[in-house]
């Protein structure tokens, strides 16, 4: 019934409201609370139950002063700095019980390529923009998304409700910005969180420094795992995949995974065993040899959408999909001179693995 359920939860992922995604990702972990993986995160304890809202203008102060509370007056003033680029992005929580404010959060979206003013100001957003361009580069029109503050004085960045529902907040919102590249979560006791994450997110290694404090970075890649593979594995107490750079594999071994399946396409067998099914590819497939079988023959076809590739496609197709026996008989087929068509098959591999190699890094277009 759990399993049916989240699986339930996980088709209307992208689709539903992000309020509802939002709620419904906070019940999901809560059905599966027993995992060892979500123990560690999340706290189940009620006595803290808050309720959250949008940042009014009489909470500023309010929050200002939990800032440098807790974190100093550099903190508060990157808070400021913030509230006034971002207001959209803090949330305050009251205890349900009395109502009294007890904390916020700030979670703020980051579009490529960085502002230079946000990288000068803010060391934490400076370091994160480091790490993505060191591993995975931020294309235009993508952005990063972090959990830039969360400051809840009296249960300081230890697990509380305050935290479990930011953090449901934020994946919800990765989910449905098609555009998120990674995301960021900042703690200032960077050993714990590297414990409690520990097969979960990555600990990118950097300390920015904001005042007299330094900050751990955390990070996942959601191109290269999709938020409902991210909480898949998560709910069934198995290591997300976290990968430090673009993919798994090496460009050159991925073009040679993607020869390799060619080869075998015709032999359901043998390219069940391709190495191409170890990539992100076939991360989210549900029959991945099946299913990638039919990606390949796709994106072969949709060579033929340029009129460049028109013959790069013919190439690939009557190689590797139509039945002929040797290449030379492809070439027959074609009507062309052996040497014509090894030129056209080149560019089509060419192509073809440009093309895969995208999706790759990037996910589905």
């Amino acid at each position: 019934m759990r399993r049916r359920l989240a699986e339930e939860y996980l088709r209307m992922l992208r689709e539903a409201p992000e309020e509802q995604v939002w709620a419904a990702t906070d019940e999901l972990f809560y059905l599966f609370r027993e995992v060892e993986s979500l123990a560690r995160l999340r706290t189940w304890d009620r006595e803290d139950e808050v309720h959250e809202r949008p940042l009014r203008p009489d909470d500023i102060d309010t929050v200002l002063a939990m800032a440098e509370e807790t974190e100093g007056a550099a903190s508060r003033d990157l808070v400021r700095y913030w509230i006034r680029r971002q207001p959209q992005g803090f949330s305050v929580f009251r205890l349900v019980a009395t109502g009294r404010t007890v904390a916020f959060t700030a979670r703020l979206t980051l579009p490529a390529p960085p502002d230079p003013d946000e990288v000068a100001t803010d060391p934490v957003v400076a370091a994160a923009w480091e790490h993505a361009a060191a591993t995975a580069p931020v294309s235009d029109g993508e952005n990063i998304g972090m959990t830039r503050f969360s400051v809840y004085p009296e249960r300081y960045q230890i697990p509380s409700r305050v935290i479990d529902l930011s953090n449901s907040r934020a994946q919800a919102g990765a989910a449905r910005d098609r555009a998120r590249a990674h995301g960021f979560l900042v703690y200032r006791d960077a050993d714990a969180w590297a414990t409690r994450f520990e097969g979960v997110m990555g600990d990118t290694g950097a300390r920015p420094r904001v005042g007299e404090h330094t900050y751990g970075l955390f990070s996942i890649d959601w191109r290269q795992v999709p938020v409902e593979t991210w909480l898949r594995h998560l709910i069934s107490a198995t290591d997300v995949p976290v990968r430090s750079g673009p993919s798994g594999t090496s460009r050159t071994a991925f073009d040679q995974a993607v020869r390799e399946a060619l080869t075998h396409w015709r032999d359901t067998g043998a390219f069940a065993a391709c190495a191409l099914l170890r990539t992100r590819l076939a991360a989210d497939l549900t029959d991945p040899a099946e299913e990638l079988r039919t990606l390949l023959r796709r994106a072969v076809d949709d060579l033929g959408r340029d009129p460049r590739g028109v013959r790069a496609r013919d190439a690939l197709t009557a190689g590797h999909f139509s039945g002929a026996p040797t290449q030379e008989a492809a070439a027959r087929r074609l009507g062309l001179p052996y040497g014509t068509y090894r030129r056209h098959l080149r560019q089509g591999l060419d192509l073809l693995c440009e093309a895969l190699w995208q999706r790759e890094l990037h996910g589905p277009r």
